[in-house]
Parts: C-alpha cells; structure tokens; sequence
C-alpha cells in the first residue's frame, strides 16, 4: 500500500494504477489557500477605500534644491489618493522633472509618501541674461534656484571643459575647489581665479596635477610667497610667475 498525504493511491488486484484523486482534507486545505489568496489580493483595493490611508504627507529625501512645494506641484495629488495607489504613475512624473536624475517612490503607513531624489549635481554658478544661475558639470544650466544652496560656488564659463574639470578638481582637492573664485576657458585650457592668483590648466588634467599645483602651493604659502600665476599645462611640472610681467 502507497500513502501520500494529499491524496492515497491504491493499486487494486488488477495491478493498474487507477487515477489519483485528492483527499477531502486536500481539497479544503485547497479552498483556504485560494480563499486566503484571493483576499490579499484584493487587499489593496480594499484600503485603497479607506480614508485613513489617504495621502497627507511628503517626504523628501536627497533633494538639495528641490522643495517638497516642488515635487508636490509635479505630483499632481488629487485629494482623496491613497499610499495603496499605484507609486509607478507618481514615480514618473518626478523622474520627468527638470534637473532630476533618478527618483523613487515609496510608501510609508499610514499617509505618507517618501521620495528619494538625485537631482543633477551644480557645479559652479554662470551668468544668463544678467542673472546667475546654476550650471552642472556638462556647462548646462539647472532650473534650480541659486539662493537654496549652501555651497560657496565658483562663477566660471557655461562651458563642458570648465564644469568637468571642476568635478574633477572638486574631487580630487575640495579644499583648493573651494578657494576658487572664477573658471574661465581660454583657447581650449581652464583657468581658475582664486584671490588675485591664475592657475593655468589643460581641460583633461588629472589628479596628479591637480595635487601638484596643491603641494607647490602649500610650498609657496610656507615660505611666504606670492604668485601671479602657477600653470600646470607642462606635464610633470608646475610653472610660477611672479610679478607683472607676461
């Protein structure tokens, strides 16, 4: 005799196998998990209709300069949406938002929804007609408000060679990103303004260079000397000018 605990099997005299059929206890405990299926599918829907749920707050996370007023505005909440509503529609509309690069959105019980943001990264500040703005890596200008931040900005050129050279700088010598003053592009090389003082470099330069142009500083401030220019165009090396001459 052969057991199985969904169901029994018996071979008669005839020695054929006949056709398994389920136990009763099979088919109840069958019914209870589609039974129990069926409600917490149908879950959702039902608190969906329960005002409790009903969205009442927003929660904004990674945003530097975006306010949830902002995302709020992009959102488009009719009153009356539930956080047991569809995110993926929500999620969208603040990906399309200008300035946003990635966006999710998830919910937290009972009414709010939490929206972590990455937003396209200002890195210096650029005039447009007659008023500064914020520009990213890229020299494209952000439709962020310039006044939110906290940084101490550079003013440089809306130009890609300028904003990528300094992510690079900004990276490799935050310290020495933060003394900047001005970026400009000129024939091709950057040149930063930090208190009177021009730092001549090519676009592509490297970390390297970049701590080259940090050491022969720091060399220069210890023994009490001024520049009128460090160009670090020539590899390896770190030219200073001095005086007023060319």
């Amino acid at each position: 005799m052969a057991t199985r605990a969904a169901g029994r099997l018996d071979r008669g005299a005839s020695g054929v196998w006949p056709a398994w059929r389920p136990s009763r206890v099979a088919l109840r405990r069958s019914g209870t998990v589609l039974l129990v299926a069926a409600a917490l599918a149908s879950l959702p829907w039902a608190l969906r209709r329960i005002s409790f749920f009903d969205v009442r707050r927003l929660e904004l996370v990674g945003a530097r300069y975006l306010t949830p007023n902002d995302v709020s505005r992009a959102l488009r909440l009719p009153a009356g949406t539930s956080v047991f509503d569809d995110l993926k529609p929500l999620q969208d509309r603040v990906v399309r938002m200008a300035g946003v690069l990635d966006a999710d959105v998830s919910r937290r019980l009972p009414g709010t929804l939490r929206i972590r943001i990455r937003e396209r990264e200002a890195v210096a500040l650029t005039e447009r007609k007659g008023r500064l703005v914020l520009m990213d890596a890229d020299g494209k200008i952000l439709p962020f408000d310039p006044t939110r931040p906290a940084d101490d900005l550079p003013l440089a050129d809306a130009d890609a060679r300028v904003g990528q050279l300094l992510v690079r700088f900004r990276a490799a010598e935050p310290a020495l990103y933060a003394r900047v003053d001005v970026g400009r592009q000129i024939r091709g090389d950057v040149v930063l303004e930090s208190g009177g003082t021009i730092w001549r470099l090519r676009s592509d330069a490297t970390p390297e260079e970049f701590r080259a142009l940090a050491l022969v500083l720091s060399e220069l401030s210890r023994r009490g000397w001024t520049a009128r220019e460090l160009d670090t165009r020539f590899s390896g090396r770190v030219i200073v000018r001095t005086g007023s001459g060319a």
